[in-house]
């Protein structure tokens, strides 16, 4: 609504105000229209039709609210659109380095890899120019470090230094063999020293490892290594410090992992340790494990690799729009010493790495197949079960948020190992007692672990986010024009009494738990400006949506990271012109500008009547106003929903969804229906007379039984 409509609703409802406070008006108002808005009875009610007083400061307050909202909003989308301009005068000058790649591949070369270096050599052109298709004018390099084992020698390490000269790295590989290698481990350590030696000059930087057999250590493997070499393997440098020196480089690492049962100790150490560390620009870095195990995998070689590099170009260009967008914020790009490389032993000590702190960080769960059967066998234990509403009814003023804290205390049984992992978080089989619904919890682990499994503000923050952005997925999908409606999965947070009654660590007390959604994940952006190039079903819905929720906020609020299955997201990051709202992925200001400056608007956009910033987006904005091309019919699709009491995933026309919420009314999965229209009776307190409410819906709720019937309560 623009500025000068609103203006108007507040000279009516003033005017209604003037009426309504005369002392003359003594009918009796109708108790039903007051509370709902409308009347069943229509003409034919005996009651007048008005709001009572209180009803009407209120509206006319949150009319008043509005009102200065757009006014601070127009002055943000001056300010975003001169923010915009400043970051792609800046990127013109920044583009060329943040179009550049670093790409080195290290091989294990010994007797088994044969056809892993016959792929190489035959795919390595191929994918660099299917990279440079994916980037036009980027300025890509090659390096190659072949490595085997301290028996064979001189022959130990081969590599050829990065160079635009693919042609020549090509030569290098076609020129190398397969063998050596004695016992089962490998010098993966001394091929790392070699790529941290090598001249990085991009900001796109690439490791891709290539293994089937572990580094030396018998930390990393259940193998033995050859005695023979003793002296040479504990001189080796300790790749605990190299994965976190690759990391602190700002390194992006890809391990192809060929037998996965030899490796898997191994890459799990691994991943840690560079996921603890820290780029020096502080800005996330990619860690990935890809599995080739098949037979023929080999095949696959160069479109892993070749996806690897693309990724960190398109994340390099991300990362040079978000140090654009703060340049123009006038925000000091983040330059810290190296945290995450507390410890490393310097040349010639000892290889043992000092604890980051006194107390070490949660170890990572061991994964196992997911058996939901496994539950019935555990033991139970009492919990507080925590969420988050929004009022009913109450206009929401999304610069200062005022949601309902509510808890519920019930018994849940837990596993205490995890079927899935991530870098930060562990996801279990759990069971709710109360609500008798299979859900997954998520325990933070590592160091992240040591900030937020006994912090509550930092579970508040994952499920507040999950909240809002939820409730901005409903006020999307509530337009009838969007064809491919969105949502979010409900989540809660948990609090155990007694953790280690249940096999759990002390620190797991807390943790988050959302519905089971089986399926394939896709990223659609992330919260510094990147946005997933690659044509996927629901791109266009996703894009549209982060910009709909700066515009339905009034610039307060962007929804990003958006991720999940189908329709239905998780784990979203939302930045807020409040900085201290919604934790460190918070970038305010910055991360606000940083989606804009690589924003496109799209169909659905324009559907929406987004305002575009893009001046290419505002011209083609303007031809279709010219042209009123008519619309398009939309078809009613069937949407997936979480369901906003119980959190399960369920399916719904998208005209049944709008309808529901058209008449007050959430649309529950099929069990949470049945048990919310299972009434009882209670006496009010004031009139005496019997009332009906569903026990099940405040307990899901987490509030108390009314003690009033609604017409009292109003």
């Amino acid at each position: 609504m623009r500025a000068e409509a609103a203006e108007a609703r507040i000279a009516s409802l003033e005017a209604a105000l003037v009426t309504r406070s005369r002392p003359e008006r003594k009918q009796q108002a109708c108790r039903y229209f007051r509370r709902y808005g409308h009347c069943r009875r229509g003409y034919m009610c005996t009651f007048a039709h008005e709001e009572n007083v209180a009803t009407l400061r209120q509206k006319l307050a949150a009319k008043e609210r509005e009102v200065a909202a757009l006014q601070r909003f127009g002055k943000l989308r001056s300010e975003m659109k001169a923010n915009i301009a400043k970051v792609e005068e800046e990127m013109k000058i920044k583009y060329a380095k943040a179009n550049s790649l670093d790409l080195v591949i290290a091989m294990d070369c010994t007797e088994s890899m044969s056809r892993w270096i016959d792929s190489a050599k035959s795919s390595i052109i191929e994918i660099i120019t299917n990279v440079k298709t994916d980037h036009p004018r980027a300025k890509v390099r090659v390096g190659f470090v072949a490595y085997r084992d301290f028996c064979d020698g001189a022959n130990r390490l081969q590599l050829h230094q990065l160079t635009e000269a693919i042609e020549s790295v090509r030569h290098f590989i076609s020129k190398l063999g397969a063998f050596g290698g004695g016992d089962g481990p490998e010098d993966i350590q001394g091929g790392l020293e070699q790529v941290l030696k090598m001249d990085f000059q991009a900001d796109a930087k690439r490791l891709v490892l290539v293994a089937d057999a572990p580094c030396h250590g018998n930390e990393f493997h259940s193998m033995k290594d050859d005695q023979h070499y003793a002296s040479q393997i504990r001189a080796s440098p300790n790749i605990r410090t190299q994965m976190r020196e690759l990391c602190y480089k700002g390194i992006d690492f890809t391990f192809i992992e060929i037998v996965p049962n030899d490796t898997a100790k191994m890459v799990a150490i691994l991943q840690e340790e560079y996921k603890s560390a820290q780029s020096l620009d502080g800005l996330e870095r990619e860690f990935l494990k890809i599995s080739l195990a098949n037979s023929g995998d080999h095949v696959r070689f160069a479109t892993v690799v070749h996806g690897s590099a693309s990724s960190s170009l398109s994340a390099s260009k991300a990362r040079s729009v978000l140090a654009s967008s703060k340049k123009a914020l006038g925000i000091p790009s983040r330059a810290p010493t190296r945290p995450g490389l507390v410890g490393i032993a310097e040349e010639g000590s000892e290889e043992k790495v000092a604890p980051v702190s006194s107390s070490a960080p949660l170890a990572a769960p061991s994964v196992e197949p997911l058996e939901w059967t496994s539950l019935e066998r555990r033991r139970t234990v009492s919990a507080v079960r925590h969420s988050f509403h929004f009022r009913p009814g109450e206009p929401i003023d999304w610069s200062k948020l005022n949601l309902k804290h509510t808890t519920q205390r019930t018994t849940i049984r837990v596993l205490p190992t995890c079927f899935a992992k991530g870098t930060m978080r562990s996801a279990h089989a759990m069971y709710d007692c109360t609500m008798k619904k299979r859900l997954v919890a998520k325990f933070y682990f590592g160091k992240a672990a040591k900030m937020s499994s006994s912090s509550s503000a930092c579970q508040r923050n994952d499920v507040e986010m999950q909240t809002v952005a939820k409730q901005l997925a409903t006020e999307f999908s509530l337009h009838p024009e969007v064809e491919d409606a969105v949502d979010f999965i409900f989540t809660c947070w948990y609090e155990i009494e007694d953790p280690v009654a249940v096999g759990l660590h002390p620190a797991m007390k807390m943790f988050t738990a959302e519905p089971f959604i089986e399926g394939e994940y896709k990223k659609y952006n992330n919260n510094n400006g990147w946005v997933n190039e690659k044509i996927l079903p629901l791109s266009d819905s996703a894009q549209a949506f982060s910009h709909f929720t700066w515009q339905k906020t009034y610039g307060q609020l962007l929804v990003v990271d958006l991720q999940g299955v189908g329709g239905v997201f998780t784990d979203p990051q939302i930045h807020a012109l409040q900085e201290s709202q919604f934790g460190h992925g918070n970038l305010s200001m910055a991360g606000m500008t940083a989606f804009f400056a690589t924003h496109k608007c799209n169909s659905v956009c324009k559907t929406l009547q987004l305002s575009p910033f893009n001046a290419d987006d505002e011209e083609n904005s303007g031809k279709d106003d010219d042209t009123k091309e008519e619309t398009k019919a939309i078809k009613d699709k069937v949407m997936t929903c979480s369901c906003p009491l119980c959190g399960s995933i369920t399916t719904q026309l998208h005209s049944a969804f709008i309808d529901a919420h058209a008449t007050g009314r959430d649309m529950y999965c099929d069990d949470c229906t049945t048990r919310v229209n299972t009434r009882e009776t209670k006496t009010c307190v004031v009139c005496g007379k019997e009332n009906l409410f569903s026990p099940y819906w405040y307990d899901m709720k987490g509030m108390e039984h009314p003690t009033t019937c609604k017409w009292c309560k109003t």
